[in-house]
């Protein structure tokens, strides 16, 4: 079948908003004339391009993506930029599934993403969260970073960037305010937050950041405590190191902090529970076709009693370990209830120019079955933080931490219950 060259345009839009790393398409094109599988006709000019006819059918069904770049290409008052167009065409799409976790990702984006996830990189130093209200929540402000020196605090509420409201851009926020931050060159970004009822401005201009996930200490000469803030980058090899001085140093028993962790890689995760449990189960992953790819700890386990706090902002992977440990009976959680993110995005790649999708694409459940989307991880000891509490500060504090105050308490009446 013939279609003229104005399709050709057609054609990349579609692609560009169908095609992800390791699908491959039968498409085949053709300047009439060249051998080709496609249809053929004798009529065929210069001006044509020949397509096969499941093509032509799949060029029918996007038509309209076409006709409405024309028209607004024809029509509208202003000039516009087609790549904008697809580019939002693209977002578009992907947002209309109405899922906060599954979005698109320019080539810069990636590059950014992953410098983050190895953990230095140039920005402001800010983790964030995108809670279920769709607000941008600082979980933390990383030491020494552009962020801390401009007065952020963990817990601020990101409201707008240089006036532009972060409210509408719903699921995407988090990028757009990522993009934006990192984005400014000679000029601060002037960033509002709400601070419980106020509203504040704050100015910050990138720099290079340093992450580190895991910090560690000995509470007591028999208690130790590990935070990790994220499941990327150092976690594993830093929670590895982190415990093994514990054990060097006589901790009798472990409290390991996953407090507004929100989440990151499903690998990193599974290693840091593998040091933790005996053999068995750790997670289960299943697609909407209930294939499952299933995850195990061997025999070697941490053999100390342990607690683990969490909070409202735990999500992701911090509740697989949450779950993991509680439903495993490997210790006890303590805190509040976790946010509730049941589900594993995949990242899918671009190969042409290195922009990424990112999709959820499975469920995971705990050993026991349990699939905690939407409803979180209940602890085993329920523990709301008083008024006047801070865990903000980097170093714990268990004068101003009731739950880190619970998790001290129940594991020195456990380590008395051993010894005698």
């Amino acid at each position: 079948m013939h279609i003229s060259k104005k399709w050709v345009i057609a054609l990349a839009l579609i692609w560009l908003v169908i095609l992800v790393a390791g699908v491959t398409t039968s498409v085949t094109l053709a300047i009439a004339g060249s051998d080709s599988a496609s249809f053929t006709s004798p009529i065929a000019s210069a001006q044509d391009v020949v397509v096969s006819e499941d093509d032509y059918r799949l060029i029918q069904r996007y038509a309209r993506l076409d006709e409405v770049l024309q028209m607004i290409q024809r029509e509208y008052y202003l000039d516009v930029d087609e790549d904008t167009l697809i580019l939002g065409a693209i977002h578009g799409m992907v947002g209309s599934l109405g899922d906060i976790y599954s979005y698109y990702e320019t080539p810069d984006d990636v590059i950014t993403e992953q410098e983050h996830q190895l953990g230095t990189y140039r920005g402001v130093g800010l983790q964030l969260l995108l809670t279920q209200d769709y607000e941008i929540l600082i979980t933390r402000v990383f030491k020494d970073s552009p962020s801390e020196m401009a007065g952020f605090r963990a817990g601020d509420i990101i409201v707008a960037i240089n006036d532009d409201q972060m409210a509408h851009y719903g699921a995407e926020a988090i990028e757009v305010a990522r993009s934006m931050l990192i984005g400014a060159e000679t000029e601060p970004s002037k960033v509002t937050v709400r601070r419980e009822d106020t509203l504040l401005t704050l100015e910050v201009m990138p720099g290079d950041v340093i992450i580190n996930r895991v910090e560690s200490c000995m509470l007591t000469d028999d208690i130790g405590y590990i935070a990790i803030y994220e499941f990327l980058g150092d976690d594993v090899n830093g929670f590895a190191t982190a415990l093994t001085d514990m054990q060097q140093n006589g901790a009798k028993g472990l409290i390991i902090d996953i407090r507004s962790n929100p989440g990151g890689l499903l690998y990193d995760v599974v290693r840091i529970a593998d040091l933790l449990l005996d053999e068995g189960l750790i997670v289960y992953v299943e697609n909407r076709n209930g294939e499952r790819d299933s995850y195990y700890s061997d025999a070697d386990a941490l053999g100390l009693p342990l607690v683990v706090l969490v909070n409202g902002n735990s999500a992701s992977a911090s509740e697989i370990l949450a779950g993991a440990v509680q439903d495993r009976g490997a210790g006890v959680i303590i805190g509040e209830t976790t946010y509730g993110k049941g589900i594993v995005q995949s990242i899918l790649s671009f190969p042409t120019d290195g922009a990424g999708l990112h999709l959820t694409t499975a469920r995971y459940f705990t050993p026991n079955g349990r699939s905690i989307h939407g409803t979180g991880i209940e602890p085993d000891i329920v523990v709301p933080l008083a008024e006047g509490d801070d865990i903000t500060q980097s170093t714990p504090d268990a004068t101003r931490d009731s739950q880190l105050r619970a998790a001290l308490d129940y594991l020195e009446e456990a380590l008395v219950g051993d010894a005698q």
